[in-house]
C-alpha cells in the first residue's frame, strides 16, 4: 500500500495530469513540424522539462517506489529550464541570417548539477530513498548524509542560478526591443513582452514562496496548498502554448522584392546596429533631407511593413548611414521617426471625427489600435479623444 504521506491531493493530481498532458501535446506538435525552426527546438525541450515538473504528484499516485527518483528528475528539469529559456530567447532574438544558436559549454553546468542530484539519489538503496523523501528520515550512514547535503546545496543554489539566467534573458529582450525600434516601424507581435512577463511572474512567485517558507519556519502555521505548484506549472504551460507555438523570430520581416544594389555602397547586413563611421555632418544633413522628402512626397509611412532596409533602398543610401542619421542627427529611432509621420498624417482626420480611430490608425500605417494610441500619446501628449475635443473647442 502506498505510504499515506505521499498520497497526492486529488486537485493537485488533476492539475498535474492536465499540465503533463498539455506539455506533452505541445512538445509533440513542435517536434512533428516538417520544418522546425531553431527556436522551436528549444521550446520543445522547455515543454518536455515542464512535463517533468508536472510529473511529481502523478508519480506519487502511480509509481510510489520510484517517487524519489522521479523527484530527482524534477530537480534536473528545474536546473535545465533557466538554460533552455535563455537559449530560446537567444534564438528568437538573433538576426535571421545568423547561424543557429550553439550553446557554449558553460551552459551545460546547470543541467549537470541537476544530473548530479539524480545520480546521488540513484546510489541510495530503495528503502533509504523512500524514507528520505516520504518521512524525511535518514538511516544514519555517511552515504545518506552526503546525499542529503548534496540535495540541500542543489536546492539552495537553484535560486541564484535561475536568477542569473532570468536577468540575462531580460537584458537580451531589452536589447532586442531597441534593435526592433531601430529597424522596424511596426513591432506588434515581435517585442516579446509576453516572454518578459513570464520571467517576471516566475521570479515574483518564487520570491513569494521563499518568503512564506521563511515565515513558516519562524512563526509556523503557514501552509501552502498542495495544488499551488501544479497551478503555476499549468499556467506557465498554457501561456507558452498560446504564445510560443505561434511566435516567430522577431527580426524576420515579410519578403521584399529584389532591388538593384545600392550605388557605390557596400552591402549592409539586416538588423545590425550601425558601427561608428566617418559620416560627416554634411552627409548626414543630406540624408536627412532625402528622408524628409521621401516621407512628405512619397508617403512611405503608409506602408505598415516599412523597414529601415526599405527606406534606405528608396533614398538609395546605405542602411547604416540612414540609421546613424536618424539616431544622431534627428535624434530619433527609426520606429519613432516613422510613427511620428503617421501621427501627423492622422491629426486632421482625428480632428474631423468623421471615421473611427481604428480606421484612421490602419489608414496611416499602424497595425493595431493600441500601438496607435501609444504613439499618439507620445507625439501629442494627449489621447485621440482629447485631441478631438480640443480641436472642436478651438473651432467654436
Amino acid at each position: 500500500m502506498m505510504p499515506l504521506s505521499i498520497i497526492p491531493d486529488p486537485l493537485a493530481l488533476i492539475l498535474s495530469a492536465a499540465a503533463f498532458g498539455q506539455a506533452s501535446l505541445c512538445a509533440i506538435l513542435l517536434l512533428s513540424r516538417a520544418a522546425l525552426a531553431p527556436h522551436s527546438r528549444w521550446l520543445s525541450l522547455i515543454f518536455i522539462c515542464l512535463g517533468g515538473l508536472a510529473s511529481g504528484p502523478i508519480s506519487a499516485a502511480l509509481f510510489a517506489p520510484l517517487y524519489p527518483v522521479i523527484m530527482s528528475v524534477v530537480l534536473f528539469a528545474l536546473y535545465a529550464l533557466p538554460v533552455l529559456f535563455w537559449l530560446y530567447t537567444l534564438s528568437l532574438t538573433q538576426a535571421p541570417e545568423s547561424a543557429p544558436v550553439t550553446p557554449h559549454w558553460t551552459h551545460a553546468i546547470a543541467p549537470l548539477c541537476g544530473g548530479l542530484g539524480l545520480l546521488s539519489i540513484i546510489t541510495l538503496p530503495a528503502e533509504v530513498r523512500l524514507a528520505m523523501f516520504v518521512s524525511g528520515d535518514l538511516d544514519g550512514t555517511d552515504h545518506a548524509a552526503a546525499v542529503a547535503l548534496v540535495l540541500f546545496i542543489l536546492v539552495i543554489s537553484w535560486t541564484p542560478v535561475s536568477a542569473g539566467y532570468g536577468i540575462a534573458v531580460q537584458r537580451r529582450l531589452i536589447r532586442h526591443r531597441r534593435l526592433l525600434r531601430d529597424n522596424l516601424s511596426n513591432t506588434d507581435g515581435r517585442d516579446l513582452f509576453w516572454l518578459s512577463g513570464i520571467i517576471l511572474a516566475i521570479a515574483a512567485l518564487w520570491s513569494a514562496a521563499i518568503i512564506l517558507l521563511v515565515l513558516d519556519n519562524v512563526w509556523g502555521g503557514i501552509h501552502l496548498p498542495a495544488s499551488l505548484g501544479p497551478v503555476m506549472v499549468l499556467l506557465l504551460i498554457l501561456v507558452l502554448s498560446l504564445r510560443g507555438l505561434v511566435q516567430d523570430n522577431g527580426l524576420v520581416t515579410p519578403a521584399e522584392p529584389a532591388h538593384a544594389p545600392l550605388p557605390e555602397q557596400a552591402p549592409v547586413e539586416h538588423f545590425q546596429k550601425y558601427k561608428k563611421s566617418a559620416l560627416s555632418e554634411t552627409d548626414a544633413a543630406r540624408i536627412a533631407e532625402r528622408l524628409e522628402q521621401a516621407m512628405q512626397d512619397d508617403r512611405l509611412y503608409l506602408d505598415p511593413n516599412l523597414s529601415l532596409t526599405k527606406l534606405a533602398r528608396h533614398v538609395r543610401m546605405a542602411s547604416n548611414h540612414v540609421s546613424q542619421t536618424l539616431n544622431e542627427a534627428l535624434e530619433e529611432t527609426f520606429f519613432d521617426y516613422v510613427n511620428r509621420w503617421r501621427i501627423e498624417a492622422a491629426l486632421p482626420h482625428i480632428a474631423e471625427g468623421k471615421v473611427t480611430v481604428l480606421t484612421i490608425a490602419l489608414d496611416v500605417g499602424f497595425n493595431t489600435r493600441s500601438t496607435f494610441y501609444t504613439a499618439f500619446k507620445r507625439v501629442t501628449g494627449m489621447t485621440p479623444r482629447a485631441y478631438r475635443e480640443t480641436a472642436k473647442n478651438s473651432r467654436a
